[in-house]
């Protein structure tokens, strides 16, 4: 699933891509005017998922594979992702969708 973003540092648009991956949940972070992949980090669904329901307060690191981290930020209703360079801040309910619709079922 593709959410639209804004990066929180630079105010240009973004766009977030969500998919299952074998290793968790996938998260790209892209440039929405030229479609170029800035950053991606795969990351284990459980862990994003509770960040999202538990909402803690402040920058919450979560270890992805290959060295890569995602840092989260639950602000109400929207979320700043930054994986490993890029950021984007996404609606809440959408990011929540779209983890939901990338896990296997139950």
């Amino acid at each position: 699933m593709t959410i639209d973003g804004v990066s929180q540092s630079t105010g240009i648009e973004r766009l977030v891509e969500v998919t299952a991956a074998e290793d968790g949940i996938r998260v790209v972070i892209r440039d929405r005017k030229l479609g170029t992949e800035l950053g991606n980090v795969t990351v284990p669904a459980d862990e994003l998922m509770s960040v999202l329901t538990d909402q803690p307060k402040g920058l919450q690191t979560i270890a992805g594979t290959a060295g890569r981290t995602l840092e989260v930020q639950v602000r109400r209703n929207e979320v700043w992702l930054v994986g490993s360079g890029p950021d984007a801040a996404v609606g809440l309910d959408d990011l929540m969708d779209a983890v939901a619709g990338a896990l296997p079922p139950a």
